[in-house]
């Protein structure tokens, strides 16, 4: 007599019980890999917007520019907007805002964003204070935690 092979109830049932708790467990884990997947895009954009308000600030003159018609260096008038700030120094009032450009026309893209710029004196090895800046940038954004960044400038 020829015996008959194939599963049985039971055996089916074990097989679809252990296939669901495997696949409910992959599930989750692709879920929350899902979920992070622009967090890195996120930091990226983060750190190039820190960046390049480095670089602009970088850029500017150590103190107030020599004002040609009186010739002596001209006084800190607080420049009214970021695009007439003209020093390292007029940088440490930019406070808490939106990403703007240097016309400081906010950036509609990055509304998501927010920079906060400070400036001081800081000595920096045998560089005393008075020459010296410190500028420290932190970009913010509720997905992340904050990207922050700093340079010193020198008065050369």
């Amino acid at each position: 007599m020829r015996r008959i092979s194939g599963f049985t109830l039971i055996e089916v049932i074990v097989t679809i019980v252990v296939i669901s708790i495997a696949a409910t467990a992959l599930m989750s884990v692709y879920g929350s890999l899902v979920r992070s997947s622009a967090d890195p895009m996120i930091q990226q954009q983060a750190t190039t917007i820190g960046e390049a308000y480095l670089e602009e600030i970088m850029l500017k003159a150590f103190e107030d520019p020599t004002d040609p018609e009186q010739g002596a260096v001209s006084t800190e008038a607080g420049e009214p907007s970021r695009s007439f700030f003209d020093d390292v120094q007029d940088y440490n009032h930019l406070g808490t805002t939106q990403v703007r450009d240097e016309g400081d026309n906010p950036i509609a893209a990055l509304s998501a964003y927010s920079i906060t710029v400070s400036v001081t004196g800081a000595a920096l090895n045998s560089v005393p204070a008075a020459d010296s800046m410190l500028i420290s940038i932190s970009v913010s954004h509720a997905a992340i935690a904050d990207i922050d960044l700093s340079a010193y400038r020198t008065n050369y």
